[in-house]
């Protein structure tokens, strides 16, 4: 019934789609979009072939729905609902960043897969696309709340915040600092945190 507590059939079909999107997220991470078979993510997930195709689509339905897999598996609709919350400009930026940390920290191994792969596969750049559409709003809604707070530094206006903070939280960005420069994610995320508070936020009276 419409509304109500879902079945036990509505629970094991949940079950079994969440699985299989485990199982294609593993194996894309290891072995790539194009070396990955629905074959195996059926073996992975011990399924049918064809249960992936009832319960998640085609490869290409199961790769686009990848992203809600990756903000599950980062937390990103509790941490996001802070973020918003909060109402300290300097702790909302702390926070925003912190969330981006999340999804690289959990799922970077995978966002880097899909990156690589999209030039060549234009499933896995419709994943990409709808990735980086998510993060540049998550970029845009905290910069609409910095300036509703009357927070954000002379001069500047929400869409120049949103998008440097989009471009410093971007996955780019953090694989620049904690793979190439070496940084460990604390490192990152308290250079993020400061630079982008000092960046966006007006200055209180003492300069600090």
């Amino acid at each position: 019934m419409s509304g109500g507590r879902p079945n036990r059939r509505e629970v094991a079909a949940a079950d079994t789609r969440r699985e299989i999107l485990r199982a294609a997220r593993r194996l894309f991470a290891e072995h790539g979009y194009a070396g990955t078979s629905l074959q195996q993510i059926a073996e992975e997930s011990g399924v049918a072939v064809q249960t992936i195709y009832s319960s998640v689509g085609s490869k290409a339905a199961l790769v686009l729905a990848l992203n809600d897999l990756i903000d599950e598996e980062a937390g990103v609709a509790q941490l996001g609902a802070g973020v918003l919350g909060e109402t300290d400009p300097a702790t909302m930026i702390a926070k925003g960043i912190h969330l981006t940390r999340q999804l690289n920290e959990r799922c970077g191994d995978l966002i880097q897969v899909l990156l690589s792969a999209a030039p060549a596969e234009p499933d896995v750049a419709a994943v990409v696309a709808d990735g980086m559409r998510r993060h540049e709003l998550g970029g845009s809604a905290i910069a609409q709340r910095l300036e509703a707070l009357g927070a954000l530094r002379s001069g500047t206006t929400p869409v120049r915040a949103a998008a440097a903070f989009s471009m410093m939280t971007s996955p780019a960005s953090w694989l620049q600092l904690t793979q190439r420069a070496g940084w460990t994610f604390d490192e990152s995320e308290a250079w993020l945190t400061a630079s982008l508070a000092q960046l966006l936020l007006e200055p209180s009276p003492d300069g600090s």
